[in-house]
């Protein structure tokens, strides 16, 4: 199984530097954003794929550029709204260009047919470049529920974000209720209560041997790690990838085991 991790995980470094140091840790993809208020971090998307690719890593799912408070307009009438969906367009015209495997979205708000016509005229899009988009389950799953239930359109997937899942809605079954369409993954872990988006090394309440169950139906999913390393841990960025790619082998491991039995 391929193992990612994102892109930017808690380093400012040089992004040629770091795509080398998270292939050498063993690696084999990497999540990316095109957001440019994150090119303090990153650089522009263009210069990520140049550094992804020089390292010889794979480019996973590509992070829609959003602004929380933003995101209920996508929902409503006017100029917001519509430029929320042109960002979204944006982006998949972005990874069909560079080779990414899915468009990762966020969506908040209350569910209306202002946003599914808006939401229908990317997914078709989608289907014309061959670029699918991920839905993320969030804290706001009422909306993810709407959208799957409205919309049947091929293009439209599922990205399980299992920290996300874990402190918000632990008793919800998103493979039970979305399996067929599950594209990609967030792994994290957290305490239960904060979506702390660290390693089990850290903070840890996920039963990872149930999830790798859940998992074991699904040998061609990329195990994503979408992580930040925090100051107070203290480490170097070679440590971090260390215990990273330490804990993905370890869940591929119990994967494996379970797709032997």
């Amino acid at each position: 199984m391929d193992k990612g991790i994102s892109f930017y995980f808690g380093f400012i470094s040089n992004i040629y530097d770091r795509a080398k140091k998270i292939k050498e840790a063993g690696f084999d993809a990497v999540i990316a954003n095109a957001d440019k208020k994150y090119n303090s971090q990153n650089k522009c998307i263009s210069k990520q794929v140049k550094a992804i690719k020089r390292a010889g890593l794979k480019l996973s799912s590509l992070h829609m550029r959003y602004t929380r408070a933003e995101l209920p307009n996508f929902w409503k009438e006017g100029r917001k709204g519509e430029k929320l969906k042109r960002n979204l367009i944006k982006d998949v015209k972005i990874a069909h260009k560079y080779g990414f495997k899915c468009v990762v979205v966020h969506l908040n708000g209350e569910y209306s047919k202002v946003g599914e016509t808006r939401l229908l005229e990317v997914l078709n899009l989608c289907e014309k470049l061959n670029v699918p988009l991920a839905i993320e389950n969030l804290e706001h799953r009422q909306i993810f529920i709407d959208v799957f239930k409205n919309i049947n359109h091929k293009m439209l997937k599922f990205n399980w974000d299992i920290g996300h899942n874990n402190c918000y809605d632990r008793d919800y079954d998103y493979i039970e209720n979305y399996g067929d369409k599950l594209i990609s993954l967030h792994l994290h872990d957290n305490n239960g209560e904060r979506d702390e988006h660290t390693l089990s090394y850290f903070s840890k309440s996920i039963d990872w041997d149930k999830k790798a169950k859940e998992l074991s139906d699904f040998p061609f999913i990329s195990l994503d790690y979408e992580i930040f390393c925090k100051e107070e841990y203290n480490i170097s960025e070679e440590e971090y990838l260390k215990l990273a790619i330490d804990e993905a082998r370890r869940l591929e491991s119990k994967i494996e085991k379970y797709q032997k039995t």
